[in-house]
């Protein structure tokens, strides 16, 4: 356990991202394609579950929102569910901190800060919902799940300028100090929507932009970076956890801080990003992974090619010449290749061919190494302080052949191909969690945009894995 500091101190802040899918009664087996980030969400929880807070504050891009204000839920018991995404009895019910509330208040008021509080005639004159809207809702899930039980003091995110939001997380931590909580504050929000052409709200080049520059600055804890970030950006990347991220940044003004990112995956065309930030000198044993020792195990050619490959590139370097690589002899000289990328036994990374379109097997490699580690787009590109994390494995397939139907797969033994016109989507082999030549192809299915009642070709292939 966390030794307690002192009477009152914000311990933790959080960015959280909250897409439905990750709550397991809505996401189904789609829950596989954001397993990156409800790992990471399992271990923000337990980080909170270990510094034992008084009071969980959550700031939400969908909570309620005023137009010249930041409102605050002024409730004391809330409940919300995700009855919206057919899971009514995924419900949760929690007590609002309302000596926190009235205490943030009226600093608010003496700052000539606007904050006002969210009753029932508030929720009537804008319309809202009197319950909790599912971006508090999914954090909270995780912490509950982690068995952390806590008071809370939910919000909406306010729409004023970066630095007057930013201010917020001083007043925030003021009042927090004088009355003595010890609190944790999540902001709650995902990145850029508009990472790739299927994205749900179109494609820019400024969201990965954006996701990428947000990212950096976050791993170095340069928050000024982060309030001085272009507006135009920020508009044109469709991102809505800017605001709630910024109002969480203010509580460590003027503090040495320590950030932890956790993940970062954009599977749907939208940014998922989990980092913790936490004052410098505390220990969280729950963040400190477990290092292998010195010794380092013999890779197998391949592994090792896409392993120099990586490193090189991320360091400015010239990458391994296919000319200079020799491969053992039973391997093919030419192949159809996927690389794949892993940190802390997370996907990091995953780009492939189904046929081979270079001229060898070393220059499939090389060239499948560079894109899942710089051009996945679903992630951001490898960087140097990473390299130690990661490890690899290529898989090189054989040659694809037809089926008639999903009883001719077996997930544990061979990858799958659904084509539907130019649509095609491939799943490898031996994945975990997928147990069932049905959820393979349904998966295969949505990362190709095929509806589940379209109908396709269905291929099956052999792999040889190495890692």
């Amino acid at each position: 356990m966390v030794e307690r500091d002192g009477p009152g101190q914000v311990i933790l802040g959080a960015l959280a991202p909250h897409p439905p899918l990750l709550i397991p009664e809505v996401g189904g087996d789609m829950l596989l394609e954001v397993e990156n980030t409800r790992r990471a969400m399992e271990k923000l929880a337990l980080a909170v579950k270990e510094v034992d807070p008084d009071v969980v504050v959550v700031i939400s891009p969908h909570g309620p929102l005023l137009p010249n204000a930041i409102g605050i839920w002024a409730i004391g018991t809330l409940r919300g569910d995700f009855a919206q995404f057919r899971a009514p009895d995924v419900a949760l019910t929690v007590e609002n901190d309302l000596e926190l509330f009235s205490a943030l208040l009226d600093e608010g008021q003496a700052l000539s800060y606007p904050l006002r509080g969210v009753d029932q005639n508030m929720l009537h004159r804008y319309g809202y919902p009197p319950e909790l809207d599912y971006a508090t809702l999914i954090p909270l899930y995780y912490l509950e799940k982690a068995g952390v039980k806590k008071p809370v003091l939910p919000m909406g995110m306010g729409f004023l300028k970066p630095r007057e939001l930013y201010q917020f997380g001083i007043v925030l931590r003021r009042v927090v100090e004088r009355i003595g909580r010890r609190a944790v504050v999540i902001a709650s929000g995902d990145l850029s929507h508009r990472l790739t052409m299927d994205a749900p709200a179109g494609y820019s080049e400024s969201g990965p932009i954006f996701d990428r520059t947000l990212w950096e600055l976050l791993g170095k804890g340069d928050i000024e970076g982060i309030l001085n970030i272009d507006p135009q950006l920020l508009e044109d990347a469709g991102e809505c956890g800017y605001r709630s991220l910024v109002m969480m940044l203010g509580c460590w003004d003027g503090k040495p801080i320590k950030t932890v990112p956790l993940s970062y995956e954009g599977p749907f065309g939208v940014g998922y990003g989990v980092c913790i930030i936490h004052q410098k000198g505390l220990s969280i044993s729950s963040l400190n992974g477990n290092r292998e020792g010195s010794h380092t195990p013999r890779r197998h050619p391949l592994v090792e090619l896409a392993r120099r490959t990586v490193e090189a590139i991320a360091r400015g370097e010239q990458p391994p010449s296919p000319k200079d690589t020799a491969l053992p002899k039973d391997l093919p000289s030419r192949a159809a290749v996927f690389v794949t990328l892993e940190k802390d036994g997370r996907l990091r990374g995953c780009i492939g061919t189904l046929e081979p379109v270079h001229s060898n097997l070393a220059e499939e490699v090389i060239s499948n190494a560079r894109q899942a580690a710089f051009g996945d787009p679903r992630f951001l590109p490898v960087s140097p302080d990473e390299l130690g994390a990661i490890t690899y494995s290529v898989d090189v397939l054989g040659e694809p052949e037809p089926v008639a139907d999903e009883g001719d797969l077996d997930p544990q033994l061979f990858g799958v191909i659904v084509r539907s016109g130019r649509r095609v989507g491939v799943l490898l082999p031996d994945i975990e969690g997928i147990n069932t030549a049905a959820v393979q192809v349904n998966i295969a299915r949505r990362k190709a945009g095929i509806g589940p009642d379209e109908p396709v070709e269905l291929y099956r292939f052999t792999v040889n894995r190495y890692t």
